[in-house]
């Protein structure tokens, strides 16, 4: 009785050390743009990406803590600013600056899409080296999860080494890209990206993938890189003659 006493209690202390394991690193934003090229050849102006108008909720709450009450079920998460909470289902903080991450994303793919001669990110608004500018617009990124107590408290880690989930976090992500005329302003072009993405995660399974963003903007970029070609491509061939490209302009070098 006493050996069995025994070898529940180090399950237990094994699964704690592995999640507590899990939960003391940091995850972050790390994002690798498609390998495919689109356009054969580049309009001959440059594109200014400015960084990201933020206009996502702030309130970040957790009840996570209920789970070490026995009887509790279940307890839950919800951030809308996930790089300012601390405690996840397995990752402990997250890396992230919306505003910068996602205007750089956008670059990287922009270029290598080929859809224009130049582009880059500037920290000025209408850069007045640029014909274009691509304004984001970003209104989600919300995360939520609950996380599985089994009504036993303190003692679910038993159930999370036999292999039931220690939770399912879902995230959202959702911005809205426009194309600019800098002469005017004129908006020329407009898409929104809204993705999703969730995960049930446990000891063996999808364990620290709390985080989909980088995904889920690989997967909302495609679509809105071939809605800017086939918007470039439906206009008339004088459209783009007045945006000649600046005499010696300069931008940083990123």
């Amino acid at each position: 009785m006493g050996c069995s006493r025994r070898n529940v209690n180090f399950l237990i202390a094994v699964a704690l050390g592995l999640l507590l394991a899990g939960c003391s690193s940091k995850a972050g934003w790390e994002y690798q743009p498609a390998a495919t090229r689109v356009a054969a050849t580049p309009l001959p102006v440059t594109v200014a990406v400015e960084h990201f108008q933020d206009q996502r909720g702030t309130e970040n709450s957790t009840h996570f803590w209920l789970c070490i009450i026995p009887l509790v079920p279940y307890c839950n998460a919800d951030y809308k600013r996930p790089e300012n909470a601390n405690g996840f289902l397995t990752e402990a903080a997250y890396n992230f600056r919306a505003s910068d991450d996602l205007a750089q994303a956008t670059t990287a793919e922009l270029r290598q899409a080929g859809l224009f001669h130049d582009v880059y990110v500037t920290d000025r608004i209408s850069d007045p080296n640029a014909q274009l500018v691509i304004r984001g617009i970003i209104t989600s990124t919300d995360w939520d999860a609950s996380a599985y107590s089994y009504l036993i408290g303190p003692y679910a880690g038993l159930f999370y080494i036999l292999g039931l989930p220690i939770g399912t976090a879902q995230n959202t992500l959702s911005l809205n890209l426009q194309l600019v005329d800098n002469s005017n302003g004129t908006v020329l072009w407009t898409h929104a990206i809204s993705q999703s993405y969730e995960k049930t995660e446990g000891f063996y399974y999808n364990y620290a993938e709390d985080f989909g963003y980088p995904q889920m903007f690989h997967e909302g970029i495609a679509p809105a890189i071939a809605s800017l070609q086939n918007f470039i491509a439906s206009q008339p061939p004088n459209t783009w003659d007045h945006m000649r490209p600046v005499p010696g302009a300069q931008h940083p070098v990123e």
